[in-house]
Order: C-alpha cells, then structure tokens, then sequence
C-alpha cells in the first residue's frame, strides 16, 4: 500500500474517531453541561405577529417589571452586598425614576431597603416618598428577606414578613399587595395560606419544575388560582403568575449582551410572540433584571429605552395594545379586569375565540424542584444540619424573649419609670427578630451559599441568643421580683397575686429597704444580699462545683399556651469523686415545697475520660402553667442523700443480652446492637417489628442543591457498635451506643435511645406528653461524599407508596413514584413524616395504626418501601453542583439532633400528633440563678409561679405569638390546629370558658392581617370560576384532611380584663355585645386557621420620661454579656452531647478551580483519537519495520544460500 494512501485512511479513521468522541461525550453530559433542551425555545416565523388587522382584544398588553433581585447572603454575606452593589442599586435606581417619570421599579427585601434608607439625608427620604406616592417606586413582597419556602417553620416565615410589612407601614404607610417569590426552589403549599392571610391578593412563582413549566405552558395554565388549604377552602386561595422561562431579561432585550438594535426588536418580537402562546390573557408581563442588576440604573434604563421606543412607536405593527414599564400591582390589576371580563362570558362565547372560561384550581406544592432528570434538588432539605437546627433553637428562644418582655411591660404597666426600662430592650428585640428574619432567606437556612457566608449568618444568630439571654434575664427580674413590682405606687394586683400566690414562710427582718442602694440595687455587704445581685442566667452546664453556693433558683419557662406537665433535662458538673455531692441533690418546687423525684446519668462512663469530665445528666418532671414560669430549687444538702435522688449505674452490656424498655405507653426490644428491634403499643396491645437502621449514600455527583444517586450506592451505617451502657431508673431508661472509640476515649459517632417514664402515672389520666414517643439522639461527624439517612421500616405494612410529610400547617398526602429514583422521591420535612396502614371500611378502622417520625430541624425524607420511613440527616460532599455556589459543600462538622418514633391509632394521632410535634419544638427554657443560701425567707423576694392565663387554652388552640410591636402595641397570633376531640372546645370539665388574660385589661382591639396589619378581604377569588385539571402531571402535595365543614372555634375578647375563649355555641363571625357596659367581641377561628390581633395593655404610658438618671435601673443588662458569649461559644447542644457545638465552616472567598467540563470534553475528544491514532501509526511502523526486516532477512537469507551453493559447487572439469 502506498503511503499517501495509508495516510489517507488513517486522517479519515482519526477524524471519524474524534466525531463520534466528542458526539458521546457531549451527549453523556450534556444534563450537566451548558445547554439546557427544556429552556430552549424553536424558532419560529416572526411574520404571524406583524397582523395590522387584529381587534383590540386580541393585541397584547405588555408590562416591563423593572426589578432586581438582591440576595441576603449567598456568594457574598449580607454586609458585603449591600456595600458592594445594594446601596449603588437602589440610589441609582432613585435617581433614575426621580429624572423620568415614566420609569418604574419594584423592590423585594426590605432588609436592604431599610438599611439604606437610614444612610439618606430627608431630601433624599423626600424624593422616595414622592416616587411611592406617583407609583413609580413599589414594593412587593415585601418581606425582609425572600424566604425559602421547603425549610423554614411557619412561625419563622411569618416573623420574616412581619418584619418587612411592619416597617413599610411603620416608616412609609405602605401595604403589601402582591408578592413576588421568583428564587425559592420549589414552593410550598403553606405559601398561599399565610400570603392571604397577609392581604396579598397575588402571587408570582418561576422555580417550578421543567417538566411541569413546559406542561403548564402547552395548555395555557401559566396562571391558575392556588389553594393553599382545603379546610380553609376560597380563604386560602390566591391568584398566581408563573414566569415563563427565568426572572432575567429576555436574551435579545439584555443591557449586558451585545446586539444591535434591530436584532433586540426581532429577538424580542419573537420572545412576545412565543410568551403569548402560553397564555390564556393577553396580559403580559416581563421581567428586566436578574440579580444585582442596575448597579449601573442609568446605563440599563438606557439600553432599554432604545428597543421600547421601537415598539411604542410601532405598535400596530406588532400587535401591540400597550407597552411600558410598570409595577407588580398594575399587572395584576390589568390581569384580574381581562380574566373577570372574560370568565364573565359564556363558554360558547369563549369556546369561539379559544378562551376558556375558567382558571385551573391547583391544590398541591411544588415539590420537588428538578432541572433535569439527574437535577432534582432535594438535597437542600438537609444541607447544613447544624445550622438548620441554630435557626429552629434561636427561633425558639426569640419567642420566648418577645413573651416575656411583653409580659413585663404589661405587669410594670402603670409604673412610667419600669416601662422606660424595659422599653430599652424594644430595639434589640426588633434587631434579633431582624436576624431571625435574615437566616430565612433561600439560600441561608438551605445552607446553599458560600461557606463564609454561612458562619457569617451562624455568628449572627449567636449574637442574637446572648441578647436574648438578656432580655430575658431581666424580664424575669422585672415579672418576678416582688420588690420591683412594689415600686409603683399603684400597681397592678395580678402581678402579686396573678396566681394567689403564697409564700411558703414569713417574711425576713434581716431583708429590708434599708439594703439597697441609691440605683435601687441590693448591696453586696451581707451574705443574704448575694442573692438578689445574681442574676437570671442561661446555664447550659450548671457547675455546681463552686463551693459558695448550695442552691440554684431554676425558673422554667412555657412558652405554649397549654399546663406542662412533662420531663425535662438538664446538665450539671461537679468536682472529681463528688458522689456524695450527687446523692445530697435535691429538686423542690419552690411553691409548694415539694421535694420532686431525680434521676441521675453520668454523661460518659469512663470516668478517665476529660472531655466530659464528671458531666452529669439530671431528670425531673415538672409543671408549668400555660405561657408561665414555675420556680424549682436544687439544693445540695450536705448532711445527708435524698431518697427521691437516683442515680443510675452504668451497665456494659456485652453482646447476647436482651435488652427491653418499658414505660406506661410502649414496650421497646432492640437487637443486640442497639437499634430498635419491636414496638408494643399498650393502647391496643399490638405488637409490631420496627427495624431502625442506619444508612448512607455514596455519590460524586451531589451538590449544595441536588441529591443525587447516579453512580453510588447505598450501604449500612453504624452497624456495629464498640460499646453499649445501659442506664434505668424511675424516670428515664436509655442506652448510649458508642461507635469508633480510640485509646483517648474519643469517639467517632453516638447514639442514644431513650424513653420517659412516671411511676406516678396512676395519679394523672393519661400518659405524660413525653411518654408518648420513643426517643433517639445522634451524634455524627460529616462522611465526605457520604449523605446519611435513619431509617424505620415496620415490618408487614403495606402503605402502597402513600406517606405524609407536614408543612407547618398541615399534613400533605405524598406518593413514592417507583419509576422514579429514590432522590426524585424525597419532600421536605419540618415537623414530622408519617406512614399509615389502610384505612378499611368495616368497622375495625379503630385498628389501624400510625407510624410517624418527629423531627428537631428541616429535613429531606421519603418511604422507599412499603413501611419505610426515611430521613437524611447529615450530607457532605468535596464536588459542586454547578447551580451558583461555586463551591463544594464540605460539611465534615458533628451534627447532633433528636428523633421521635410513636406508635398509634390513626384517631389517637388525629388528635395528638400536632400537639406533640408542638411540644417538641417548644420545649421549656430554663434560666438559673445562684443562691449561698437555702433559707425560704428569700422566697419574700420573688414571685415563685406565674402566668398570665387563669387556665389553660383549649387543647385545639395553640398561642402562636405574643410580641411587642412599635409604641407598645401588642401583636397576639391563635392558631386552630384542629384536633377531633370532643372535648377540645373548653378548657375544663366545670366551664365552657377560660380567662385569656387575667386582670390585665386591653383596649384597641383589632383584628388584622397575619403580619398584624389592617387588611381588606380579597374579594376577587369569589369572581374567579375555576376547574382542576386531572391531568396535571404533579400528582401528589394535597391536604391530607379537610374539615372545612367543621364548626370554628370563638374566642371573647373584652375590655374589662375578662377575655374569655368559650365553645362554638356562639352565633356570627364577628359580633359585639354589650355586658355590664364593657365592649365585647366575639372571633371565630376555623380549623387551620391563624387568627391575629393587635391591641394595648391598659397603662399609664403617656407618663413615661425617658431619664438617664433613674432611682430604678434594670438589671444591668451587660452584666452577663461576657459569662454568656462564653456558654454560648462553649455550650452543648443536647443533654447526651459529648461535644461542644463546633461548626466547620472554611475561607471560600473568590473563584474555586472547578473541573472545566468543555475543556475535559475537549481535551478527551481529542486526546483518545490522538492517543488511537499514536497507537496506530506506532503499529503500523511497527508492522512494517517488521515486514522490511522479514524482507531483508529473506534477501539476504536467499543470497547466502546462493553464496553457500555457488562455493560448494564444483565447477571444474
């Protein structure tokens, strides 16, 4: 063959090879390479546009949404953006609508917007006034973040949106009317519900998944009305606008990308054209923006001026009715007037234009969130399990703060110179709340931003708690201290005897006026005055080795508006070999002198270990009164043990040993290695297997965003435990199940099982709230490109794929898809996740039994098989999942929660299982002060109980929220969470109603909107009529229950301090009636529903002087700043921790050299063929190297033979 031939063989092989390469290396990756087919949209003829003779109604009404979307936190923190593009933006922006009337924008944070608006000088405050009172310059939304909508609680969303519509109507009277929720990833169905309730009449969405937009879009349902609830029906309906491809400029129209003008016109022409196609109204709206844009306002505006006079100028020419730049409020009105006008037609009319005549009703969520088959971001449901739960435990604590500060205001009510202390809390309380609202955003408390970022937002919610350890702390000394109560001279009586409250012993001659100071303080000079001077304080370990003090003045607080009756724990910390010390403790309830039962846990067992050195659990149950605070002593006797002291010894179990536990609700057997084996439910006495796992995930392809198992696989976790200590007692029994343990006594990973118990029991009616479920604590490190799930799976349960995940409001119905994977199939999780046998329809329903999981923080779960309960709890990972960060997540810190399995009757749990999850995320906070003394005398000084509540709420009404707002306003939120009991609508047997306030008398009463802003009704839903579309292919998320035919519950309201919630026998949604003079009002609350009040506790306020010389001061309330910063950055997150809190965030500033997938793609497309084509040409010298040497060797071979013959023959004659 000759050689140019053979070259050309090979450069045809060689060409073919890197064709083909590139073609499957392209399309292998192409899910995670640039283009996206779904967001791609087919060219079409522009000519279909330019009709010069198309009616009014039929041409197109376009309004252009000038908007940019700021981000709390994400690549930068929240500081950074506003000094590096946010405050650029919105002065820009003001400058440019100031110059040009015609120009509109709409703003969404408020957190931003607030922090510039305090840097502007008054003419600058001016000109905004005048630009919101032209409508150039609107807010929407209007919250102070955009919330995510998969893991924040309810309470922590409200709070966010208070914060925002708050100040708008406190700085400017402005009220929120239409909402603008473009960045969530994926939404929720509590969205609608709580919106309306705000007076938000409008809703735009764009996260939703491609396949769904791209369905929505071919049968025109780009808008729809919404049901959030189907217990609350119409009232939790909303009408939404979906965005068609993203919230960024359309391509042709971008300020940044470069085109000519005439190519902008087309391009855009077209992007009208196909956006009219996906709707039923000509009613078009169009987003300019995209984040952070118009940080240059002049140059965009600009840009955009040039295209829009093209087409102002020429609209019969492009079917156009109207263009222009407009507001979020101007496009829904315009929207709302086309669907009325059209919905008002016959369907023979509209059936003749294409129209129809109703709007798709949608009932579900929209969860999950995918960009493609491998892109389905259900991983954000866990990321960051450590911050997941600071946020939920800070949130807590934040209500907690704002109940007793306002109970503080309320008790020192007519006392001008308390009120004026107090009142110098109110801005730290607003500045919390601030944070609170700031971790709400979608890419903070999904742990999707920066690593830097996120300990920036950590440090900040640590911040808020020391604050509030304050707040409280001195709220307790002003509800509490019966001397500072006495100080006014005419004093409210409940504050004294708001409980008849007695003290246990007379008063003490030694503790007299004559000790204080001139600042009203107790001295230091005696010993009994010791007491007075030590403060309230958050104690996360009592460290009861100082020898100076022998009793510790425990102050639990309820923040629920229901009696708890329950355990509690709490850490202690003693001197080595200090047993005689623990078995001297003793806990008194200090308002009747009862001496409660303990139980003491040694923390760790070893007693060489240091990290926890002589660390100890204690166990009690106590009682606390609805939205109070009960005093418990505990005291070190010295002289002798107490009886009702026991501590639990530690037992090694060792492989083989049957291990049980028993309490008044279940039987627990768990296998030999620590895991729950089966579960006995007294109340039925049903017997049933529940095999707890561990387990975790390995995959290279998860992100921040996206779980994602392609390519990994699944595989146990924690199976075998190094050691398993069994403790019991009256109380608590647990097992501590230690994994990886070294030679210095540190271990790998813990988990604790645990269950409650009361050998009191046959003393109450029914278990205790806290005997009702089955508790297990873990504690795990992050496993690189590991993501970690517990698992409960009850044996012989066919559930058909149906389980229930909750959010916040209710219970949503969720369906396993098989076809899909197990990552396709996870929802997000706040409270709880549930499974059920099947209903039958005899009459053994009362049979059928439910299996749900409570959690302590969002998470991701699902049921994988039939009686399978999933939930992730830890994920990290050293890849990105190219969707924003930039980085990978690498979250290698502890994360230690709790779980909580119970066992019951789908009726039981009907009325329980919101309750319990309540009582689980509100769990008693406890403050300490020490005491070098233990004689009752002292008991002069302070109110032992209190509440302000004469008896509880009815078991159906949850107190949501009580706060401070501005000039002393109080912000009351009752939520009905609905429970079928017949007995839920009164608070006794005796009475039908209960006082909500006791003695403390209110005025203003009124009625608002869920952000505690007067709102009107919607009354537009009731024009819409609508049709649900059986063929939508989301087919899971809707109500697991509806009960909108139930009767409400009615909640009294007066003036006179007699505010009382009686049962539904009371007629009207709202009435006034007249008894002994005194204003009554009469509220309903439906089942679902959150009803919310503003209103004054009557006061003598417009006394208060505002002194920096007061005869009375607080309590110095910086005087624990830095004992408190300590405890904080030291404390431990549960009772079993062994560790501190210790986040592992890491320095990921700037550009992360991440795989380039174009130049990998490349460099193989052309590397591989290279590499074949080397190795061919290398084969073929080689062969033909060989062939000449075989050639030669012939020749030569040949001529030697020759040579040989012609010298051997004999030639002579």
């Amino acid at each position: 063959m000759e050689k140019s031939t053979l070259f050309k063989i090979i450069s045809i092989v060689g060409i073919w090879i890197l064709l083909c390469t590139f073609l499957i290396l392209y399309n292998f990756d192409n899910n995670n390479f640039i283009f996206n087919n779904s967001e791609k949209r087919s060219l079409k003829n522009i000519n279909q546009i330019h009709n010069n003779e198309k009616d009014d109604e039929n041409k197109l009404s376009v309004f252009l949404i000038p908007h940019s979307h700021c981000d709390g936190g994400w690549l930068q923190d929240y500081d950074g953006y506003y000094y590096n593009i946010v405050q650029y933006i919105l002065s820009g922006v003001v400058n440019e609508l100031h110059l040009d009337k015609e120009k509109k924008f709409n703003w969404v944070e408020i957190g931003f917007f607030s922090r510039w608006w305090n840097d502007q000088n008054e003419e600058k405050r001016d000109i905004v006034r005048n630009l919101i009172n032209n409508k150039q310059l609107v807010f929407i939304s209007g919250g102070w973040v955009q919330n995510d909508e998969a893991t924040p609680t309810i309470d922590d969303v409200i709070t966010q949106m208070t914060q925002g519509h708050q100040w708008l109507k406190d700085t400017l009277n402005y009220t929120i009317e239409y909402a603008w929720q473009i960045d969530p990833f994926g939404y929720s169905s509590s969205t609608p519900t709580l919106f309306s309730s705000m007076g938000i009449k409008g809703l735009v969405i764009n996260r939703v998944s491609n396949d769904v937009k791209s369905y929505m879009k071919s049968v025109k349902e780009m808008e729809f009305i919404w049901k959030g609830s189907e217990s609350l029906g119409e009232q939790s309906q909303m009408l939404v606008s979906t965005l068609n491809v993203h919230y960024d400029y359309p391509k042709h129209i971008d300020p940044k990308k470069d085109f000519k003008l005439e190519e902008r016109v087309e391009g855009f022409a077209k992007y009208l054209n196909d956006l009219s196609k996906t709707r039923e109204s000509n009613i078009l709206m169009v987003p300019l923006g995209d984040d952070f844009r118009y940080s240059n306002a002049k140059t965009e505006f600009s840009v955009s001026k040039e295209w829009l006079k093209v087409f102002q100028d020429n609209k019969q020419q492009y079917n156009i009715k109207e263009i222009k730049y407009a507001t979020l409020d101007e496009y829904f009105i315009a929207l709302e007037d086309d669907f009325i006008n059209k919905l008002g037609k016959s369907r023979k009319e509209n059936s003749n234009t294409g129209i129809s005549s109703t709007l798709s009703l949608y009932n579900k969520d929209f969860f999950p969130y995918s960009t493609g088959d491998l892109e389905y971001w259900t991983g954000y449901y866990t990321t960051r399990p450590l911050l997941k739960r600071l946020i939920r435990e800070s949130s807590h604590l934040q209500k907690s703060s704002d109940i007793l500060h306002t109970l503080a205001m309320a008790e020192n009510s007519n006392n001008p110179m308390d009120i004026n202390n107090l009142q110098k809390f109110s801005n730290d309380l607003n500045e919390n709340r601030n944070t609170i609202s700031l971790v709400q955003h979608h890419d903070i408390v999904t742990g999707t931003s920066r690593s830097y970022v996120l300990n920036d937002n950590f440090q900040r919610l640590q911040k808020s708690r020391i604050s509030n350890y304050n707040i409280i702390s001195n709220s307790l000394e002003y509800l509490l201290n019966n001397k500072t109560n006495n100080k006014s001279n005419n004093s409210n009586s409940n504050v004294t005897n708001i409980n008849n409250i007695k003290n246990t012993s007379g008063s003490d001659s030694s503790r007299n006026d004559n000790n204080n100071n001139g600042n009203g303080n107790k001295n230091n000079n005696s010993g009994d005055s010791n007491n007075i001077n030590e403060p309230f304080n958050f104690e996360n370990v009592i460290d009861l080795s100082n020898k100076l003090y022998n009793q510790y003045s425990l102050v639990f607080h309820n923040t629920l508006g229901w009696d708890i009756n329950q355990h509690i724990s709490f850490r202690i910390k003693v001197n080595k070999n200090e047993n005689q010390l623990l078995k001297s403790l003793k806990l008194v309830e200090a308002i009747s002198n009862k001496s409660n039962q303990i139980q003491i846990i040694p923390i760790q067992d070893d007693s060489t270990c240091q990290s926890i050195h002589n660390n100890y659990i204690i166990f009690a149950i106590v009682n606390l009164p609805p939205l109070g605070l009960n005093t418990y002593y505990l005291r070190i006797n010295n002289e002798d043990s107490n009886s009702n002291t026991i501590i639990s010894t530690p037992k090694i179990l060792k492989k083989g040993n049957d291990i049980n536990f028993d309490n008044n609700r279940f039987k627990v057997e768990f296998k030999s290695n620590g895991l729950i084996n089966k579960v006995t439910d007294k109340n039925s006495n049903e017997i049933k297997t529940i095999e707890q796992s561990f387990h975790q995930y390995t995959t290279k392809k998860s992100g921040p965003y996206i779980f994602n198992v392609k390519g990994g696989k699944k595989h146990g976790f924690l199976e075998k435990p190094d050691k398993i200590i069994y403790y019991d007692g009256p109380l608590v029994s647990q097992l501590t199940i230690l994994y990886g343990i070294d030679e210095y006594c540190n271990v790998t990973s813990i988990v604790v099982q645990r269950i409650y118990k009361n050998n009191n029991h046959e003393k109450v009616s029914k278990p205790l709230i806290t005997e009702n479920f089955i508790e297990t604590g873990y504690s795990i490190n992050g496993d690189m490109n590991r993501e970690t799930t517990i698992n409960y799976k009850v044996k012989d349960l066919e559930n058909d794929g149906i389980f229930y995940t909750d959010n916040g409001l209710e219970s949503r119905k969720r369906i396993y898809d098989d076809d899909r994977s197990v990552n396709q199939n996870y929802y997000p999780v706040l409270g709880y996740i549930k499974i059920k046998e099947m209903l039958s329809t005899s009459s053994e329903n009362k049979n059928n039994h439910q299996y749900t999981v409570y959690v302590d923080r969002s998470v991701g779960a699902t049921s994988p098989s039939d009686g399978e309960m999933e939930i992730m709890i830890h994920r990290t990972m050293d890849t990105d999942d190219w969707k924003g960060v930039g980085w990978p997540s690498k979250d290698i810190g502890r994360s230690d929660g709790k779980l909580y399995f119970n066992m019951d009757f789908v009726k039981n749990q009907l009325q329980n299982e919101k309750r319990i999850n309540l009582h689980i995320s509100n769990q008693p906070i406890m403050f300490v002060k020490k005491q070098n003394n233990q004689s009752d005398d002292d008991n002069n000084d302070y109110l032992l109980k209190y509440s302000p509540l004469s008896n509880q709420l009815p078991s159906n009404i949850h107190l949501q929220s009580l706060l401070t707002l501005k000039n002393n306003t109080v912000g009351l939120r009752l939520f009905n969470i609905h429970e079928d009991d017949s007995n839920t609508k009164s608070t006794t047997a005796n009475t039908d109603k209960s006082t909500l306030f006791n003695k403390l008398e209110i005025s203003n009463f009124i009625e608002t909107g869920l952000s505690f802003i007067e709102i009107t009704k919607n009354n537009l839903i009731d024009k819409f009529s609508t049709r649900i579309n059986k063929e939508f292919p989301i087919k899971c998320g809707e109500s697991e229950y509806s009960f909108i035919n139930e009767k409400p519950s009615s909640i009294i309201f007066s003036s006179n301090g007699t505010n009382n919630i009686i049962d539904d026998k009371n007629k009207g949604d709202k009435n006034i009636i007249n008894n002994n003079d005194k204003a009554i009002e009469t509220i309903q609350i439906k089942p679902h529903e959150i009803k919310s009040f503003t209103f004054n506790f009557n006061s003598n306020l417009n006394q208060v002087i505002i002194s920096n010389n007061n005869n009375y001061s607080s309590n110095k309330e910086l005087n624990n700043q830095h004992i408190e910063q300590s405890i904080e950055n030291e404390r431990y997150e549960y009772d079993f921790s062994f560790f501190p809190i210790k986040p592992t965030f890491y320095e990921d500033r700037g550009r992360y050299n991440r795989p380039n997938h174009l130049a990998l793609i490349l460099s193989l497309s052309i590397g591989i063929p290279v590499g074949i084509l080397i190795i061919v040409i290398t084969l073929v010298v080689f062969y033909k190297k060989r062939k000449n040497r075989k050639t030669l060797s012939s020749s030569n071979s040949s001529s030697n033979l020759i040579e040989q013959e012609y010298r051997t023959t004999d030639y002579s004659p």
